[in-house]
């Protein structure tokens, strides 16, 4: 029965996008990636901000074959229960047929847990210009190998009408993939966008920047780690290709803002300094976070780290790599969840809360301290415990 209702609002809410979408015929900017795919959407819809477009960007996680649609009937959040379900699927025909217009601009989120995930959401709001972060390991579990998770991406790249726009890591690994239609822009080019001299400071990432071979001087972006940087790129270049601005563009880099979980910079009431990590990790992007905290960190280096789910029979050793990397980059290293047990870690904890009774001995005023796990080990909570405290 369960199935069967999940069935029945997948196919309203899908024909219902469909619906809006043929009618208003938004341009849409479609964002994936193993990684770094919801703050390089936000980065977009920051850059675009104030311009002479019409720009909507999704909030949140609606990404999924529930959220999409939500997104164009004009909702900013999934309902939090079963009746809210049945509100939503009842009304969404009423305001499909009713929305008098939608924005010109839509950049959206498309996420894939699933092999053919992308090929659905692709059919019913089909992308103009895709933007691919990254090929990694996350959900593996469900795909079984990262040529799969590959194939997965690039469907996006096959149903643009317009651009695809990646890094060059897939580019590489697209050559082993089916041909697409639209144009390629790769990222990390002089002729494109190129990062050099980058440097980690305290809160912020200060680069110089090659953008189509004219070169802009000591940018900086308010979010830690390459990785940051590299979205940058990727948003940089979308952006000019939506709005033909340019240069123009590049005045608003020093007013992005990190996202909550994503990369925030805080200060505890000790002085300790937190980097809020917390919404989700993969090895990758693990090992990036890292990376980051032993650039520039002052004072006693902490990581806590949440289990990484959904690796399948890579999880042990991922737990492994990102372990190893751990203990070479930090002064005190601290695991949650069953992934990091017996990894020779300073602390392990089997859930958030067993970590949060020690919290205030673990964190010393002086301490840099990176967060960071899967969503569901629930860190968040880790983080306010220690800034309420």
């Amino acid at each position: 029965m369960k199935n069967f209702f999940k069935k029945i609002v997948v196919s309203i809410l899908g024909f219902c996008a469909t619906y809006i979408y043929n009618k208003h015929r938004p341009y849409i900017v479609a964002v994936t990636g193993s990684s770094g795919k919801t703050t390089t959407k936000y980065m977009i819809g920051e850059l675009l901000k104030g311009s002479d477009k019409d720009v909507a960007v999704s909030k949140s996680n609606l990404n999924s074959q529930y959220g999409l649609p939500l997104v164009m009937l004009g909702y900013e959040k999934s309902p939090v229960n079963f009746w809210g379900w049945i509100a939503v699927v009842f009304l969404a025909p009423i305001r499909a047929i009713s929305m008098k217009k939608c924005k010109k601009i839509m950049v959206l989120e498309y996420a894939s847990d699933r092999p053919g995930d992308l090929e659905y959401l692709t059919s019913i709001i089909p992308p103009d210009i895709a933007v691919i972060t990254n090929i990694g390991v996350a959900h593996i579990e469900a795909f079984g190998s990262k040529e799969a998770i590959a194939r997965e991406k690039w469907v996006l790249a096959q149903k643009a009408r317009d651009k695809v726009i990646c890094a060059k890591k897939v580019e590489e690994i697209s050559k082993t993939l089916p041909p697409i239609k639209a144009d390629l822009v790769v990222a990390g080019y002089s002729k494109t966008a190129q990062a050099l001299n980058i440097k980690s400071h305290k809160g912020f990432m200060e680069f110089d920047l090659l953008l189509f071979g004219k070169l802009q001087k000591s940018l900086k972006l308010k979010m830690l780690g390459i990785h940051n940087v590299d979205n940058f790129l990727l948003s940089i270049l979308c952006a000019w290709a939506v709005s033909g601005e340019g240069a123009k563009l590049l005045s608003k880099i020093e007013k992005i803002e990190p996202l909550e979980g994503r990369g925030q910079r805080l200060v505890s009431k000790n002085g300790a300094v937190i980097i809020d990590e917390s919404y989700n990790a993969n090895p990758a992007s693990m090992i990036a976070a890292i990376g980051n905290l032993s650039n520039g960190s002052l004072g006693r280096r902490v990581i806590i780290m949440g289990e990484m789910k959904e690796l399948g029979n890579i999880s042990k050793k991922a737990h492994q790599e990102v372990a190893l990397v751990a203990k070479k980059a930090a002064d005190y290293c601290v695991g949650v969840g069953g992934g990091f047990e017996g990894l020779g870690l300073d602390k392990w904890y089997p859930n958030v809360e067993q970590l949060i009774k020690d919290i205030e001995e673990i964190i010393k005023g002086d301490d840099t301290v990176l967060i960071k796990g899967s969503h569901s080990v629930g860190l968040e909570l880790a983080v306010k415990k220690i800034m309420e405290n």
